[in-house]
């Protein structure tokens, strides 16, 4: 085991700096300006709030994901496809999130049976966090715990259980969460089993991040994914959370 595997092992997470060329970055947010760039969604005040769908619509955006998917099988040994993706916007007055897992909820799929969120694809994930702006505490960059590895069964015990993977309050409480900056061009990998959450932007601009996750499988899952999320019965929204 390497030593960013052994930190990675121990924690969860791993940040790792100036990994992607701030040419491309740029690059990046020229292109994430288009129009037919990915699904737009808006918060509850109409702000802009992510684009998913994202990763293979521009030159750019595909040498991304190939660099990533190269790095997590020379960091992490495994040979992973992208599951999901998704731009954050967060502009200015932009809400946070929650502390949450990612993927550990029910869903209803289109004949209202249920299904075990993510895992319904997989049962190995790895989220990848690639910072487009300067992420910081005032414009309310992620912060993080240690992972809870466990299984999917005893981490929906600490959860809301209401079609979201939000914790509730009394598990919460007991966390102790890490402010993780990052400057553009840095990367952070965290597993969905680390509970994290993000603050309100206090700041006067946007910050941009590029939030995919990639999982053991066959590369249909990210087809289905998006499919089941459009079909999806959940009371909490249209889509899937996370």
């Amino acid at each position: 085991m390497n030593k960013k595997q052994n930190n990675f092992q121990k924690r969860g997470f791993l940040k790792l700096e100036k990994q992607i060329d701030l040419h491309v970055i740029n690059l990046i947010k020229l292109d994430l300006k288009k129009k037919n760039i990915g699904t737009l969604y808006k918060d509850n005040k109409g702000k802009p709030r992510r684009i998913e769908n994202i990763y293979n619509k521009s030159v750019n955006l595909n040498t991304l994901n190939r660099i990533i998917t190269k790095l997590i099988e020379k960091i992490f040994k495994k040979k992973l496809v992208i599951f999901k993706d998704k731009c954050n916007l967060k502009p200015p007055g932009g809400g946070g999130f929650a502390p949450h897992y990612d993927g550990i909820f029910y869903f209803k799929d289109k004949k209202n049976n249920f299904k075990k969120g993510w895992y319904e694809y997989s049962d190995y994930f790895l989220n990848v966090l690639v910072a487009l702006d300067k992420c910081t505490k005032k414009n309310g960059s992620i912060e993080i715990s240690k992972w809870n590895d466990q299984k999917f069964e005893n981490l929906y015990e600490n959860t809301k259980k209401n079609g979201s993977p939000e914790l509730n309050k009394k598990v919460a409480k007991k966390i102790k969460f890490k402010l993780i900056e990052l400057n553009p061009g840095d990367i952070l990998f965290f597993s969905n089993k680390c509970p994290h959450k993000s603050k309100k932007n206090l700041s006067n601009t946007s910050r941009l991040t590029l939030y995919y996750t990639y999982a053991e499988g066959k590369k249909e899952i990210y087809k289905r994914y998006f499919i089941d999320k459009k079909n999806s019965q959940n009371k909490n929204s249209k889509s899937l959370p996370g």
